[in-house]
C-alpha cells in the first residue's frame, strides 16, 4: 500500500491557506485570478459605500446605499448581500463600510456567459478580497480612488498608497494590498525596485496570517520579482511558530506553517530534522503528515524514530496520536511487503 505524499484533504486545506479565501463563493469568472482592484471595478460588479443596517444570522448583510463608487447602473437604496458567517461577527450595525458585490455569476452551461444569480447579491471574494468589505476611511477611499483605472494602478502614487496599506494596521486593507502585490504584474515590477516593505511585512509575526501566506507564496513562486528572502522567512515560520498556536484567542497558524513546509519541500530546501520532529508531535495531523514525509525523504529510519518518540509522549494530542498510529501501521505493512519481495516470498 503506497503512502500518499499529501492527502486530498491536506491539499484542500493547503489551497485554503494559500489562497486565504473566505467561505463565500468566489464570484470572479473562471480563468486566471485577477488582481483585487481590477475585480472590484469590473463593470458587472458594484462598489458601494454606506452604513450597515442589519445583520442576518443566516449569512446576509443589509446596507444603505450612500455613494456608488463603481459599476454600471444604480443599486437599490437598501442592498441585501450574502456574506461569510465569519464576517457577520466582525461588523457592527451603524458603521460605514465600502463593499464590492456581484449580482451575476457564470452560467453553468456556458462559463463565458454571465447570468443573474438566483440566490441574490454576494460579496466578492478572491485573493485580496476576503471578502470585499472595508471600513469607510480616508485611507480606504484614497487607495480605491488611486486604483480605479489601469493608468492609476501603474502610477507611483498608487504603489506608495499600496505599501502604506500593506504596512498599516487595517487587516482588510493589508489583505487587499497583499493580493495586489501578488497578482498585479505592474506592482511586482515596482517591488523589484523597492520591495523592502513587502519583505518586512512578510517577516513580521504580527502580520495577519492570510497576508503572510499570500506574500510568502508570491515570493516563493516569483523569486526574480521578490528576491530570495522567502526561504529564510519560511524556515523561520516552521522553526519558531508554536505547535499549539500562539494563544487560545489567536488565529490558527497551521495553514501558514503548512504552506511554508510545502514551498520549502517543493524547492528542495532542507529543513533541519529537529524542526520537522516538533511538527510530527504537534496538534495538527496535516502538519504531522507533511513533516513525516519530509523526514522520510531524509531517512526512513528517522521518520520512524520521530513517530515512535511522539507516540511515547503521554501529552500527544489525541488527533495526532490516531494519525501517527495509523501511519506507523502503514509503514509496517510497507516494510513487511518490501522484505517479502526481497526474500522472494511476496
Amino acid at each position: 500500500m503506497p503512502i500518499r505524499p499529501f492527502s486530498r484533504t491536506a491539499r484542500a486545506c493547503l489551497s485554503v491557506a494559500i489562497l486565504a479565501l473566505a467561505t463565500c463563493p468566489i464570484t470572479a469568472p473562471a480563468g486566471p485570478i485577477e488582481p483585487p482592484l481590477e475585480l472590484l471595478y469590473q463593470p458587472e460588479n458594484q462598489l458601494v459605500a454606506g452604513p450597515l443596517l442589519d445583520i442576518d444570522p443566516s449569512g446576509r448583510l443589509v446596507f444603505q446605499r450612500k455613494d456608488v463608487l463603481g459599476g454600471k447602473g444604480r443599486p437599490p437604496e437598501q442592498i441585501d448581500v450574502r456574506a461569510p458567517k465569519t464576517t457577520l461577527a466582525a461588523v457592527k450595525r451603524g458603521e460605514r463600510y465600502i463593499f464590492g458585490y456581484a449580482t451575476s455569476r457564470s452560467d453553468p452551461r456556458n462559463p463565458t456567459r454571465r447570468v443573474l444569480d438566483p440566490e441574490g447579491p454576494v460579496l466578492l471574494a478572491s485573493i485580496g478580497l476576503e471578502p470585499a468589505l472595508f471600513r469607510d476611511t480616508p485611507e480606504t477611499r484614497a487607495l480605491l480612488k488611486a486604483g480605479r483605472s489601469e493608468h492609476g494602478r501603474e502610477s507611483r502614487r498608487f504603489f506608495e498608497l499600496l505599501m502604506q496599506a500593506l504596512a498599516g494596521n487595517d487587516p482588510a486593507l493589508q489583505t487587499l494590498a497583499a493580493g495586489e502585490v501578488a497578482q498585479d504584474r505592474e506592482v511586482r515590477e515596482r517591488v523589484r525596485e523597492n520591495g523592502a516593505v513587502v519583505e518586512r511585512v512578510a517577516r513580521a509575526a504580527a502580520t495577519p496570517l492570510n497576508v503572510r501566506s499570500t506574500l510568502l507564496l508570491a515570493a516563493a513562486t516569483r523569486p526574480d520579482d521578490f528576491g530570495g528572502w522567502w526561504q529564510d522567512v519560511a524556515l523561520g515560520i516552521v522553526a519558531t511558530t508554536p505547535t499549539g498556536g500562539y494563544t487560545p484567542d489567536a488565529s490558527d497558524p497551521s495553514g501558514l506553517v503548512l504552506l511554508a513546509l510545502e514551498v520549502l519541500d517543493k524547492h528542495a530546501v532542507r529543513v533541519p530534522s529537529e524542526t520537522l520532529k516538533r511538527w510530527v508531535s504537534g496538534e495538527t495531523p496535516l502538519l504531522a503528515e507533511r513533516a513525516s514525509l519530509m523526514l522520510r525523504r531524509e531517512s526512513p529510519a528517522m521518520e520512524r524514530s520521530a513517530i515512535q518518540q511522539a507516540l511515547a509522549d503521554p501529552k500527544l494530542p489525541d488527533r495526532t496520536r490516531k494519525f501517527l498510529s495509523d501511519h506507523l501501521r502503514r509503514l509496517d505493512r510497507l516494510d513487511a511487503g518490501s522484505k517479502a519481495r526481497k526474500d522472494g516470498t511476496g
